[in-house]
């Protein structure tokens, strides 16, 4: 498509987004091009401010917090904006003073609701607005800044979020998605678990132990064996670890997947957490109910390591735990 003088505004479309969210952004920038060949400034500047809105509303829905039908265009873009600021990715710059840069350009992106209603097509007038061309260029200059720079976020901020990485782990009706060597690392840093509600901590931990327990080598190693390396429950939170462990112990059928690997990394991922005894108390009694007593599918050594790593394990717990620790030391042991 050629946008004549603006050729070197085009915008490019993010990985990670969904075809469904690209085309509501594609349609308007179509628009926009449409508008500019014909010479129709008014067209122009109506449908600049609609891709601006198109890309904050993209940016709302998949973050799960839609703006409403009525919501005002001067609160969708801050409110869009402020959740992509902060989003990790490779080279994005977000420090001072280049997070200064990014909130000027998010106030050139608001203005274009006033410009709009003033200059821009869409409403019947008694008379038309002087339109200069420097307007319509300023207009293209503001609005196009931020655009760009929140479709330059918008891919990594899609990619962290929970139901997509959840679903390229476990799948979807179209199967699960390969992870070649850091790919999760980088998954896991753009989702910013130390952020995130602890309840999609917890699906994408169990997401993750459910993959690793389906001897997805890449996944353990970044989302399991980095974690039970790094006692940190700010890099790796609490909800994130019990998930984990949940994973490795249930498949998405809920239906057991114990080993004496799966089992000891499911209680090492949460040694680190002092103060979610009862969940923690229920897993280990759902693993009681669920199996007999006795040794767990693996080597010898395997289960000889979890069943002294338990016992070891049980004196240190919260008061709470221990005796539970203790039953499932003896469980394991027949």
């Amino acid at each position: 498509m050629s946008y004549g003088p603006y050729t070197r505004f085009d915008l490019v479309r993010p990985e990670h987004v969904g075809q469904a969210h690209w085309e509501a952004i594609d349609v308007e920038i179509v628009r926009l091009a449409r508008a500019l060949e014909a010479g129709d400034d008014p067209q122009a500047i109506g449908y600049l401010k609609c891709v601006v809105e198109a890309v904050a509303k993209v940016v709302l829905d998949i973050n799960g917090t839609p703006a409403s039908g009525n919501e005002n265009f001067d609160t969708v873009v801050p409110r869009a904006h402020e959740l992509l600021a902060a989003q990790p990715g490779h080279e994005l710059a977000y420090e001072t003073p280049f997070g200064r840069l990014a909130t000027q350009a998010r106030k050139m992106a608001v203005a274009m609701g006033t410009i709009r209603n003033n200059f821009g097509a869409g409403h019947g007038r008694a008379r038309q607005p002087e339109m200069r061309s420097e307007m319509l260029d300023l207009a293209i200059d503001g609005s196009l800044l931020w655009t760009r720079w929140a479709l330059r976020r918008l891919g990594y901020f899609a990619q962290g979020r929970p139901e997509a990485l959840i679903r390229d782990l476990v799948g979807d009706p179209h199967g699960s998605s390969s992870f070649y060597s850091g790919d999760l690392t980088e998954r896991l840093s753009n989702a910013n678990l130390q952020s995130l509600e602890s309840k999609h901590a917890r699906a994408i931990g169990v997401a993750v132990g459910q993959r690793a327990a389906m001897d997805t080598f890449n996944v353990r190693i970044e989302g399991v064996d980095a974690c039970v390396g790094d006692p940190d429950l700010a890099r790796w939170p609490a909800a994130y670890r019990i998930g984990v462990a949940t994973g490795l112990l249930f498949s998405p059928a809920e239906l057991p997947t114990f080993t004496a690997r799966n089992l000891h990394q499911a209680m090492e991922v949460c040694t680190p957490i002092a103060d979610a005894s009862g969940e923690i108390i229920s897993l280990m009694r759902r693993v009681m109910e669920t199996r007999p007593p006795g040794q767990l599918p693996g080597e010898a050594a395997d289960n000889a390591n979890l069943i002294w790593f338990v016992k070891q394990a049980a004196a240190g717990r919260p008061e709470v735990e221990q005796a539970v620790w203790t039953a499932l030391a003896e469980h394991l042991s027949g």
